[in-house]
């Protein structure tokens, strides 16, 4: 009897796959580096390597994050001395930039959260807004490397550039994403995606999905930047790997069964 249970255990565990059997990070809650500016939330006792190594990461995005709000209350200040526009108090700048972030999956195998950016003045053209997306893999404490998730007939391509806080955002070039977007656009958008466009991805777990958005489009036309989200079976004639799917699909019922 006692193998028979240990075989049944083993046959259990060999079934749910390197994306199943991965638990579900439990964050902190958001904290915010100041009035309006969220900071990354940290995995709350982290218990493995892997763990450790995406609080360190997400510890120095922070630490990016803080100081690039103070050049940007820098600009802020030394552009309203230029213009004469009086600037009174400590809390004066606190308007010029604000961050929301949003926890979209937290397991089974893939945490990721998206920060939506908004700035006022911080040097550059203005207004401005950007969304970065954060997505670890929590077997290795690793921010994901996309090229590993997508098939070799997706004939797709990497992309990287900085955002304002200096952080580098990791974005794939997939021509099929592309025409995707332009057969969905307005028509005054359509002439934006000629040319090779990369896109940031992010697991969802609300909606099931994987959201593929454009990346790094020119200040006048950022407004073009609608959101793709495929749904597992877009995903998959795309491309994309089936552990990732699993894991979203999974994600997606964990929701659907906590909200109800």
């Amino acid at each position: 009897m006692r193998i028979a249970i240990i075989l049944l255990l083993i046959l259990l565990s060999a079934s749910l796959g390197p994306a199943q059997s991965q638990n579900s990070a439990s964050l902190e809650p958001v904290r915010q580096l100041r009035k309006g500016v969220d900071a990354w939330p940290l995995i709350a006792h982290p218990s493995t390597p892997a763990e450790q190594s995406v609080n360190a990461i997400l510890n120095r995005l922070n630490e990016r994050m803080a100081k690039a709000l103070k050049d940007c209350d820098g600009n802020y200040r030394d552009w309203a001395k230029q213009v004469d526009q009086p600037m009174t108090g400590n809390n004066a700048v606190d308007d010029d930039w604000k961050r929301t972030i949003t926890v979209t999956m937290s397991g089974p195998r893939f945490l990721s959260m998206v920060a939506s950016d908004s700035l006022v003045f911080c040097g550059g053209a203005h207004p401005d807004s950007y969304t970065l997306a954060m997505v670890f893999d929590l077997t290795t404490g690793r921010p994901v490397n996309w090229m590993n998730l997508i098939a070799k007939s997706a004939n797709a391509s990497v992309y990287s550039d900085s955002v304002w806080d200096g952080s580098t955002v990791g974005a794939l070039i997939v021509p099929a994403l592309r025409e995707l977007t332009v057969a969905h656009a307005e028509e005054g958008c359509k002439e934006v995606f000629l040319n090779p466009q990369p896109y940031q991805l992010w697991p969802d777990a609300k909606s099931g999905t994987l959201t593929a958005e454009p990346f790094d489009l020119p200040h006048v036309v950022a407004a073009c930047a609608a959101d793709i989200k495929l749904t597992p079976d877009q995903a998959r004639k795309l491309g994309f790997d089936e552990t990732l799917l699993s894991a979203i699909a999974q994600a997606h019922q964990r929701f659907a069964a906590g909200s109800q």
